[in-house]
């Protein structure tokens, strides 16, 4: 039995088609679709890091558990120079729950990187003490 014949008589009975004559980077269809992808892709990326670098910044220097009720946290703020940043800084305990939220005014002025130390009260013995946020904020 001749090849021609078998390959017509599969793809009649499994519905293959016949094999285009150009291979698939030849035709503008799959090449526009993959050009497009990457195109978002790569937008997208930007967009992301364009957007986290937006704002200030901080870093956690180092907090302690001072006794069941209270907690200490000790944080910089980078912004810009004549920015006010509002932080919230919060304390969990063993199992992630909030026992204790502060927010933070930290006034504009001339430095980029300012330090603070807060006290939170806690409703029980936390755990760990972190800046949730900063945000920039008008005054």
């Amino acid at each position: 039995m001749p090849s021609d014949t078998t390959d017509d008589l599969l793809a009649t009975r499994y519905g293959r088609r016949p094999r285009p004559d150009r291979p698939w980077y030849r035709r503008p269809l799959p090449v526009a679709a993959a050009v497009l992808g990457a195109v978002l892709v790569l937008a997208y990326g930007v967009w992301v890091a364009v957007w986290q670098t937006q704002g200030p910044a901080y870093t956690v220097i180092s907090h302690s558990v001072l006794d069941d009720g209270t907690a200490q946290l000790r944080f910089a703020v980078a912004r810009e120079p004549g920015t006010a940043v509002q932080c919230t800084v919060h304390a969990l305990d063993s199992s992630s729950a909030e026992v204790g939220l502060l927010r933070v005014d930290v006034p504009a002025g001339p430095e980029r990187e300012v330090q603070r130390e807060v006290r939170l009260r806690t409703t029980s013995r936390a755990v760990t003490v972190q800046v949730e946020s900063c945000v920039a904020v008008d005054g």
